[in-house]
């Protein structure tokens, strides 16, 4: 039983480590063009589409926090410990 909590433990952490690593990812690139287009004061399509990366790129940050909670929620429940019995 201890090693069940272990295991789930791991997991739990492992799973909230890559949520914030791969959130990182998408704030600093689009933090880094949303300064280019202020510094090089790109406008017109360049701008937009700075703007539009930026967006789209801070836009998937929030999936990637509900598909963590959602994975916490399959970890609680042991549903990756059934599965590894069969």
């Amino acid at each position: 039983m201890r090693k069940n909590i272990d295991k789930q433990a791991q997991r739990r952490r492992d799973a909230i480590q890559s949520a914030i690593v791969s959130t990182l990812m998408l704030i600093v690139p689009a933090a880094v063009m949303l300064l280019l287009r202020w510094f090089c004061r790109a406008e017109g399509i360049v701008g937009a589409v700075l703007v539009i990366f930026s967006v789209l790129d801070l836009g998937m940050v929030i999936p990637i926090w509900i598909l963590l909670k959602n994975r916490l929620k399959e970890i609680e429940g042991g549903e990756e410990d059934a599965a590894a019995q069969y």
